[in-house]
């Protein structure tokens, strides 16, 4: 009977021990090709090094350039605020969280999104209830899904994009 117990014990550790594995999170996707796909995590700011100031400006400017997260095309914006940001297969499928309601997050993409060249396929927004979901096509008919889920107990927005160039 002891013999039994000691096995079941070391068989639910093992199982417990795979279950954990499987559920952390990984580095991501591997690509068809092999190869990992490049993974961003929340990045500030590039600021541009200070040296002899230009002319025309003084020593006690700062100059932070003007670029948004690395690895994010340049026409996909992103949440003020965002964290835990992945970017990966070079750009296409870009997750992160953001504190808030997922109203505010819907309503900052359909501010946003018309700005960036991306305009709306025909197909209503939908938000129900936590989730919402926004399709956007641009002028050589890339495609853009923006799906959001709210998650109450952390009071945070996952926000996934993905885009079919």
């Amino acid at each position: 009977m002891k013999r039994n117990y000691r096995l079941i014990l070391l068989i639910s550790g093992i199982l417990i021990l795979l279950l954990a594995a499987a559920c952390s999170p990984s580095s991501g996707p591997v690509d068809e090709g092999g190869e990992s796909p490049e993974v961003v995590t929340e990045q500030a700011p590039a600021e541009v090094e200070a040296g002899e100031p230009e002319e025309g400006t003084t020593e006690t400017e700062v100059a932070v350039a003007p670029v948004g997260p690395p690895g994010v095309p340049e026409d996909i914006p992103i949440m003020e605020g965002a964290s835990n940001l992945q970017v990966a297969t070079g750009g296409t499928n870009i997750t992160y969280q953001v504190d808030g309601e997922i109203a505010d997050v819907v309503g900052f993409y359909q501010d946003q999104l018309g700005n960036y060249g991306w305009e709306s396929v025909g197909n209503p927004d939908t938000v129900v209830a936590r989730i919402a979901t926004l399709l956007r096509t641009n002028e050589v008919d890339d495609r853009l899904s923006i799906n959001m889920q709210h998650n109450e107990l952390g009071g945070f927005v996952v926000v996934t994009i993905t885009i079919a160039r």
